[in-house]
């Protein structure tokens, strides 16, 4: 069990076997899983904000970015530098490495529990009192169809109060989630796809079911998941070649070249001080 529990009986937090993480829907083929599913959506919002809980639970879309090895969950991590904003890096970690992870998102399991699939070192709140709510909203997930749309986030103690946009490393299986966006090459709103939602007030209205015919969905609150082509290559025989995981000793050469969509990030900026530091962190599987 990780020593960072919940200490909530219906959350299950042991490490989930990467067989089963990688059955999880990609992102790419559940971008509009969640407007298509209005009424579930308001329902599962309604059961959380009628508990008065928004600030300890969210609700989220299931998904995932890449399959990850044997032995292997991923685990969402903030990373502070003094020459960079703090970032988060998602990364697939063993779990006996990473003794002080709990369970961030949970996926509804038979008989009012509901499992972790992805974990984080954020430290949560004490849900032990709220055994009750979770019976309720996994079988409310369940009678509603939507175990493989919408799980639950048990949120931080100290909750992230921005717009975090995430992009792939997708040579290293790992994701970053920024909140100050403005280095990115592009802000093609039309690749970007809202993952999480925060239960407000007015949401209450609709948990016993009572939902309109038609209701548009609030993105109040959202993690943004933007899909850029990061590549790093290395330019020194005048080839552009596919970077693995980490070949330099955890120091990059001077000739290595980092780009997002085939624009370069210039040595000594913030974006090319963020990258080269999470490709550093990333464990090599």
């Amino acid at each position: 069990m990780p020593l960072n529990s919940l200490n909530n009986e219906r959350l299950y937090e042991g490490p989930l076997l990467s067989a089963e993480y990688n059955k999880l829907p990609h992102i790419d083929n559940v971008k509009d899983a969640a407007a298509n599913n209005p009424k579930a959506h308001a329902i599962l919002l309604g059961i959380i904000a009628a508990h008065g809980l928004s600030k300890k639970f969210s609700l989220h879309l299931v998904h995932k970015h890449f399959n990850i090895p044997k032995g292997r969950v991923m685990v969402y991590e903030t990373i502070r530098g003094k020459t960079f904003e703090d970032f988060v890096l998602c990364s697939p970690r063993v779990p006996q490495k990473c003794p002080h992870m709990r369970g961030l998102y949970f996926k509804a399991a038979v008989g009012g529990n509901m499992i972790a699939y992805e974990f984080t070192t954020e430290p949560g709140a004490d849900l032990s009192v709220h055994e009750d709510f979770v019976a309720k909203f996994a079988t409310a997930v369940l009678e509603l169809g939507v175990q493989d749309t919408f799980a639950l986030t048990a949120l931080s103690i100290c909750p992230q109060d921005k717009v975090l946009t995430e992009f792939e490393l997708g040579h290293v299986t790992s994701t970053v989630l920024v909140s100050n966006a403005s280095w990115l090459p592009t802000d093609d709103v039309e690749s970007s796809t809202s993952t999480d939602w925060i239960a407000t007030a007015d949401y209450a209205q609709y948990a016993d079911g009572s939902v309109p015919g038609i209701i548009q969905l609030k993105c109040t609150k959202t993690r943004s998941s933007r899909h850029y082509n990061f590549t790093c290559s290395k330019t020194r025989s005048g080839k552009h070649q596919g970077h693995a995981p980490d070949p330099f000793g955890g120091k990059p050469p001077q000739d290595e070249v980092l780009t997002i969509n085939g624009v370069v990030l210039q040595e000594g900026t913030e974006s090319h001080a963020i990258i080269s530091h999470a490709l550093r962190m990333v464990e090599v599987a």
